[in-house]
């Protein structure tokens, strides 16, 4: 058993060291592998025993030793996508992009890895093909990580990949809902006026007389109710009943001056000008009056004003502008104004009528006149009208500026092509013109006789000329026309054998038959008589008629301004009114270019706003919500935030990347690709935010190399060298020793 051990234990010896240098060589092959963590070897001694003592077989195994946790070299990079782990913990990724097994490494070099097909739009309205693009390791696994919420914060803990294309956040946008404005308005900016005006009633007061007074087109009576009533009675009622007048009295007050029979008439609103005027109606004598003198003209505060940007509802930065004009000692009165945009005028024309062959409809466009004449197969007047749509449009002296569009029955609507630019049209209808029917009557008499009969029938009525000796067309045809002249609804003329009958009314038409002519003696005389119908009977409905009105009127770029709120300040410029020191308001705006109609509404905290000498002094603005854009950048932080640059030149903070933390990691399954699996020696993973943890720092355009030592790795590799060379020198002498003890036998 002795010699069968002294080989045993050198083999063993050579094994183990064979395996450290297995180790080694791993080692020093990945030692500018990312996130590589080095392995080292340990020996034990291997020992058998027998029931009752130790045995002399012996020897030695090796035991692997993973330094996980022991962090690696920080190299700098160039890379934006670049980030490495200054302490405890790793990165979390997932294998496929949905469904995929967890693993964790410290290899922070990421790249981009498309995934699915999408729709973005192009140019011009047209839709481009591109894909989704996520962060990924150098394996093409995803990291995964927080994303933020509308407020910016990580309340959901809800691990997701990482999805930074340029397209990511197109559609993620949030409404302003709140803001903080803080500056400084001078103290020594003068305060404007309201109008003042004051009346003057003078004259003998009598029962029944009204004094009226009239402000900006609102009118306010007051009767007097008895007799006995004396100017300054007159003055008191006028009063009341100007400021109970809610119209009126939202514009100015009315008060009682000290002069008998005067009152004061004073805007509300610095810098409006009020139109104002007053009258008395007399019941009695004629010598009541009510005099206006203005006693001070309305003047305007000196206003600052500061630009905001909001985000409306749709998720698009829009302005406003913070008015502050200053009404009174301390005292201001804040507006929201935002621009309007040009509008469009639209002008509605109304056709209506009989469609009749010969109607003329005549439109004026900028003084370019165009005239349609109806031919009578449109059929309807939304036919005749769709032809004039037509030819509005066809005319290059008028398309140029007006677009012409069916509007409804009858109706069409004339737009101009430029916002903002005024359009004049006038319309004109002229009815088709009645023609009166017009037949004419030839006469041809051959040889003609006595007794020879010509019989017509005009309009119901028989006319009979009997010759009483042969006649000739001459005579025939006045005899006729004389007789037809008896009808009060045809006038017939008769000129060389020829009656021309026409109706006396035009639209009115006859009804006529073919003249007959009785031969007397039947010979065939060649006599004869030709009815013509040289002109129809036109009916005209004088019915048709076209009217246009401005649907909507043309209006330039201008502003809309609201009230937000007064705000007054105590003798020493700090801010006592609002008390809440925050105001609400919402801000309506209009379409403006690619932008539709939107609002948005907000809450805005002036708390810090101040009133001391000096300048109009902004100092900071900030507010919530973010506009909906095309991500162009992203980079890290320390705390791990990804933090993106979007094309409308804003900054936010969209991703967090969180550790995994174990009790033993060191105890991890090591995977292809330096990535880790939860084994149940080193725990399960613990998923914190670095910054809160205190576990470690990022370290932003930086990567984690491997954790080997060079030099330590050679050192071992030599002392490695030096023990399998001594185990196999004794393997070599045991072996010599047994060739010995064989040939002692010998």
């Amino acid at each position: 058993m002795t010699v069968y051990s002294a080989f045993s234990i050198p083999t063993s010896g050579m094994m183990s060291q064979a395996h450290s240098l297995n180790n080694i060589g791993n080692n020093i092959a990945n030692i500018s592998t990312g996130g590589y963590k080095r392995t080292e070897t340990n020996f034990s001694t291997v020992l058998s025993r027998t029931s009752y003592q130790q045995s002399d077989l012996g020897g030695v195994r090796p035991q692997d030793v993973s330094l996980i946790s022991k962090q690696g070299n920080m190299v700098s990079s160039a890379s934006d996508l670049d980030l490495a782990i200054n302490g405890k913990g790793f990165f979390i990724f997932s294998t496929q992009f949905s469904g995929g097994t967890n693993v964790y490494g410290r290899d922070g070099s990421f790249e981009m890895r498309t995934v699915n097909d999408i729709s973005v739009p192009g140019i011009g309205g047209s839709t481009l093909s591109s894909k989704d693009g996520y962060l990924v390791d150098k394996n093409g696994y995803f990291l995964q990580g927080w994303t933020a919420g509308a407020d910016g914060s990580f309340a959901s803990k809800t691990l997701s990949s990482l999805r930074i294309d340029q397209f990511a956040f197109q559609d993620f946008g949030t409404t302003t809902t709140s803001g903080k404005l803080d500056l400084n308005l001078p103290a020594t900016d003068s305060p404007g006026f309201g109008q003042v005006d004051s009346i003057l009633l003078g004259g003998t007061v009598e029962a029944g007389d009204i004094y009226s007074v009239t402000v900006s087109g609102t009118k306010v009576d007051y009767i007097v109710p008895t007799t006995g009533a004396t100017l300054d009675s007159v003055r008191n009622g006028l009063v009341a009943a100007i400021n109970a007048d809610t119209t009126v009295a939202a514009l100015v007050t009315a008060s009682a001056s000290p002069t008998t029979g005067t009152l004061l008439i004073t805007g509300k609103a610095t810098g409006d000008t009020l139109t104002t005027s007053a009258s008395v109606t007399d019941a009695g004598t004629m010598d009541t009056t009510a005099v206006l003198n203005k006693v001070q003209s309305a003047i305007a505060g000196k206003a600052q004003f500061y630009n905001i940007e909001v985000i409306d509802l749709n998720n698009k930065p829009r302005s406003a502008r913070m008015d502050f004009s200053k009404t009174d000692t301390n005292t201001w009165k804040l507006e929201a104004t935002v621009p309007t945009v040009p509008v469009a005028q639209v002008d509605t024309i109304s056709l209506a009528g009989t469609v009749e062959a010969g109607d003329i409809y005549t439109t004026t466009i900028n003084g370019t006149t165009l005239t349609y004449t109806v031919l009578g197969s449109e059929g309807t007047i939304d036919g005749v009208r769709d032809a004039i749509v037509a030819a509005i449009n066809a005319n290059t002296s008028v398309n140029a500026s007006v677009t012409a569009a069916a509007a409804g029955a009858g109706k069409m609507t004339l737009t101009s092509d430029s916002a903002g630019t005024a359009i004049t049209t006038t319309v004109n209808t002229t009815n088709r013109t009645a023609v009166a029917q017009k037949e004419t009557v030839t006469i041809a008499t051959g040889s003609s006789q006595a007794n020879d009969v010509y019989t017509t029938t005009v309009a119901g009525n028989i006319y009979t000329h009997t010759s009483l000796v042969p006649e000739t067309e001459t005579v025939i045809a006045n005899a006729l026309a004389l007789q037809i002249n008896g009808d009060p609804n045809v006038s017939a003329i008769s000129a060389a054998g020829v009656i021309t009958i026409t109706a006396l009314v035009p639209g009115t038409a006859f009804a006529s038959a073919a003249t007959v002519v009785t031969d007397f003696d039947l010979g065939g005389d060649a006599l004869a008589a030709t009815d013509l119908v040289t002109q129809a009977n036109v009916v005209a409905t004088a019915d048709n008629t076209s009217t246009v009105a401005v649907t909507t009127a043309n209006a330039g770029a201008g502003t809309d301004s609201t009230t937000v709120s007064t705000i007054v300040f105590d003798e020493n410029g700090k801010l006592i009114t609002p008390t809440s020191g925050t105001v609400s308001m919402t801000l309506n705006f209009l379409e403006q270019g690619s932008y539709a109609a939107s609002s948005a509404t907000m809450t805005l905290d002036i708390s810090k706003i101040s009133q001391f000498s000096g300048d109009f002094l902004p100092i900071s603005y900030s507010h919530n919500g973010f506009a909906a854009a095309d991500l162009r950048t992203i980079s890290f932080n320390g705390s791990g935030e990804i933090v993106a640059n979007f094309d409308n030149s804003t900054n936010r903070t969209v991703y967090k990347i969180p550790l995994a933390v174990f009790s033993n990691p060191n105890a991890l399954a090591s995977n292809n690709g330096n990535v880790y699996e939860e084994t149940e020696n080193s725990g399960t993973a613990r998923v914190v935010a670095a910054d809160d943890s205190g576990y470690a720092t990022f370290l932003p355009n930086t990567h984690e190399l491997s954790n080997v030592d060079m030099a330590g790795e050679f050192s071992r590799m030599i002392m490695t060298q030096t023990a399998y060379n001594s185990s196999a020198t004794v393997f070599k002498t045991v072996d010599e020793m047994v060739m010995t003890a064989r040939d002692l036998k010998r």
